[in-house]
């Protein structure tokens, strides 16, 4: 499916269609072994899986941001939202970040709430969440990231006094053959087909009201 919406010209659809099937990857129960090989991508296939995916959910940004969020790229999640701010912001948008910020706090992002723990092993997470904060304005959801943000623990109160021992925090060596700032570009280079799109259905829209007043 991803292969095909990636060559799909109606951009809205595609749009659509991406958040669907990104909702049904992260909350289908049938698909929690494949949600644990994106979770780590220890094995080439999960990465190129992972490359994939990527492609085509780049029509869709919050649903690429959570990608990023359940493939623990948490460095490229943060690169994303910081682009956030040369895209169009509709309400559509802003419901589609509620509704992640909802799913952070459900079961299949557990990981990702513990992770906030270990304050210095995953500095770009808690940016990433921060942005996301930045993103919405004062509602429920802004509320719920808010008090989650709260709760993340002082760096300086956590440490133990047995700094020999390794950490069992999680720590990966970002998949050397995934090249994060080509992915970076081609997220712009769909996000920009998507503005161009929507710029036309605006002018024909306005068109045809004109033809309609008239």
């Amino acid at each position: 499916m991803a292969d095909i919406l990636l060559r799909e010209e109606d951009l809205k659809f595609a749009s659509t269609m991406v958040h669907t099937l990104n909702t049904i990857l992260l909350t289908s129960s049938e698909l929690f072994q494949l949600r644990n090989q994106l979770k780590d991508l220890k094995t080439p296939e999960s990465r190129n899986l992972f490359c994939c995916l990527y492609r085509s959910w780049c029509h869709n940004p919050v649903t690429t941001v959570s990608l990023c969020f359940l493939t623990q790229n948490y460095k490229h999640a943060y690169d994303l939202i910081q682009k956030f701010g040369d895209l169009e912001v509709t309400v559509d948008f802003l419901t589609e970040v509620d509704k992640l910020v909802q799913l952070i706090e459900c079961p299949i992002f557990t990981y990702l709430r513990l992770q906030l723990l270990d304050v210095k092993s995953n500095p770009y997470l808690i940016k990433a969440l921060y942005g996301l904060l930045m993103l919405l304005p004062q509602s429920s959801a802004f509320q719920l990231l808010s008090h989650r943000l709260q709760c993340v623990p002082n760096p300086e109160l956590m440490q133990t006094t047995d700094n020999t021992k390794p950490s069992t925090s999680f720590k990966r060596t970002a998949a050397s053959n995934i090249d994060y700032t080509e992915l970076l570009q081609h997220f712009e280079k769909v996000q920009n087909k998507h503005l161009e799109a929507r710029h036309q259905r605006a002018g024909r829209a306005e068109q045809l009201d004109r033809r309609v007043v008239l």
